[in-house]
């Protein structure tokens, strides 16, 4: 193997030293949650709003 390519996987061996595998992965569960949880609420806005729109309508009527 030569050396330049040695020296590239050990640095990228000890590039993240911060977290531990089973915390990043909990930490990656944690936000693939959290956007499909965004994703869902955007989804879900549009309709939580077309009883207030009515309410204001009929109050205006």
């Amino acid at each position: 193997m030569p050396v330049i390519r040695r020296l590239f996987l050990r640095r990228r061996a000890a590039e993240n030293q911060s977290t531990r595998d089973t915390v990043s992965a909990m930490i990656g569960v944690m936000f693939r949650h959290a956007f499909v949880l965004a994703a869902s609420a955007v989804a879900d806005a549009p309709k939580a709003a077309v009883p207030i729109v009515v309410a204001v309508d009929g109050a205006r009527s």
